[in-house]
């Protein structure tokens, strides 16, 4: 799967135009269908350059972003749930985590943003006014949010008192996302997606968050946040030698890796999609796949 195949898949991909899908909900319930996509929205914070080589300004803006302003600025509720971590629900290794919000419960779930927070950490960093470029791309296959996306973040920067512009591509590839992988074009934050090609916790942590998964200078590389923690490393190694022998026991050290990356935050996860499919009267036996999408192989037309 390409870059741009698991952009638009963690997107909720749809072939519908989004100011429809209300009438559409409401007039074609039985050929409507909404599924969950085993992915995650974010933007990605790169470590290694200011102001998010800091902890404490990286957690300040996952306090600080609105999940459910960021998923109005999609499909809406309806198709989109807010989240604050890497793993998607119904993954292997998923327990609802959220420790980026205001009025915490024990359900792990987001529930509202804490600005005040986020500020006070912000001035506990010494970086405000530091100028940010966030990054997106214009993306006409889902009706611009990347940029949406990209712009609202730099609005909540602004808020916390940074000085943030936008920077949006004409298209998401091959030029946004080969651009956001090399270190060499100093990239702070910018849009991101992941679906993995196998229902797999090590699918998200192995690939994007190792330190040999950083590869300076390499466009095609997929650490955007040149992200390294050598004691998450070696919970990694673990946790894939007992997934060899014995999945469930590494299901708990996936959680507690999980957990442990969304505590240094170098993604702001925002929500996970569903996918969304019109289909004809004619069309029976319909079947979705998490990893496999619409199993075509299994519908009938009458």
């Amino acid at each position: 799967m390409t870059a741009i195949e698991r952009g638009r898949a963690d997107l909720g991909v749809s072939f519908l135009p989004p100011n429809r899908l209300g009438e559409l909900t409401a007039k074609y319930t039985e050929q409507l269908h909404v599924n969950t996509i085993q992915g995650t929205i974010a933007m990605f914070l790169n470590t290694r350059l200011p102001p998010f080589d800091h902890l404490a300004v990286r957690q300040a803006l996952n306090y600080a972003i609105d999940r459910e302003a960021v998923v109005r600025l999609g499909f809406g509720p309806r198709y989109l749930q807010p989240t604050c971590q890497i793993l998607p629900p119904n993954f292997p290794g998923y327990r609802p985590y959220c420790p980026y919000t205001a009025h915490a419960t024990g359900s792990g779930t987001w529930t509202a943003p804490d600005l005040a927070k986020a500020r006070r950490l912000v001035a506990g960093s010494g970086t405000r006014g530091t100028k940010v470029t966030v990054w997106g791309f214009k993306d006409d296959f889902h009706a611009g949010f990347a940029g949406r996306m990209a712009r609202y973040f730099a609005s909540v920067l602004n808020q916390l008192g940074y000085r943030a512009s936008v920077k949006v591509f004409p298209s998401e590839a091959p030029p946004y996302f080969a651009q956001v992988a090399d270190s060499r074009k100093h990239v702070q934050l910018g849009f991101t997606a992941w679906a993995p090609d196998y229902p797999a916790a090590s699918a998200f942590f192995n690939l994007l968050f190792i330190c040999s998964s950083f590869k300076p200078g390499d466009a095609s590389q997929l650490n955007f946040t040149g992200f390294c923690d050598r004691s998450i490393d070696a919970k990694i190694k673990r946790a894939l030698a007992l997934q060899a022998n014995d999945p469930a026991a590494a299901g708990p050290l996936w959680t507690e890796i999980d957990r442990a990356i969304v505590d240094q935050a170098p993604w702001v996860p925002t929500h996970n999609s569903k996918w969304i499919g019109l289909v004809s009267k004619r069309v029976g036996n319909y079947q979705f796949n998490p990893e496999l999408a619409v199993l075509f192989d299994q519908l009938w037309v009458r």
